[in-house]
């Protein structure tokens, strides 16, 4: 017998959703775990970071620390009690979520840092060292892990608000995970 037109479409979209589902599960399969975010509380830079890092490293999700002026904080490296929360909060993801990325985002206009590109991607660049200090003080050990095993990486939001990869000018073990 023949399938009436009803019977067909249904049968097609049976098939084509479980088909879907198969590629869905694939996908996801290959998202991991947690990346970090070291980044301006400015609304308008959070998703650009969060899609760019679970894109480039593929995570599924990404933990947001935020603070105005994020970089230049990292770079001066003098407000302590600052510096501690965003240590603490990094050890939390590293600690409890698995983070093995970590990514320094700067961005045009910020209000927190209101300094051009070029001083904020110094500043960013001084904030990676710092960033770096932090994960090897912390009790890594424990985890089984060295600061090797965490990826820094820098990123530039720009004036259209799209993610801009900075090249790191820390030596190569610094930005690949062991």
């Amino acid at each position: 017998m023949h399938q009436s037109n009803k019977e067909h479409t249904a049968s097609a979209q049976k098939m084509l959703s479980g088909i879907a589902k198969v590629i869905n599960l694939f996908f996801r399969r290959h998202l991991i775990g947690f990346g970090t975010a070291l980044e301006c509380m400015d609304g308008r830079v959070q998703g650009a970071t969060r899609k760019w890092t679970k894109r480039m490293f593929g995570v599924r999700y990404v933990d947001i620390i935020t603070q105005p002026g994020i970089n230049k904080v990292l770079a001066e490296n003098t407000d302590i009690p600052i510096l501690e929360n965003i240590k603490t909060m990094l050890w939390i993801s590293i600690k409890d979520h698995g983070s093995r990325t970590i990514v320094a985002a700067a961005h045009h206009n910020c209000a927190g840092n209101p300094n051009e590109q070029e001083i904020q991607i110094k500043h960013l660049r001084l904030a990676e060292k710092t960033i770096r200090n932090m994960i090897e003080s912390l009790p890594l050990g424990e985890l089984g892990i060295t600061s090797e095993a965490i990826t820094i990486a820098l990123l530039w939001i720009n004036e259209r608000w799209m993610p801009e990869a900075i090249p790191s000018k820390a030596p190569i073990l610094t930005r690949i995970g062991a």
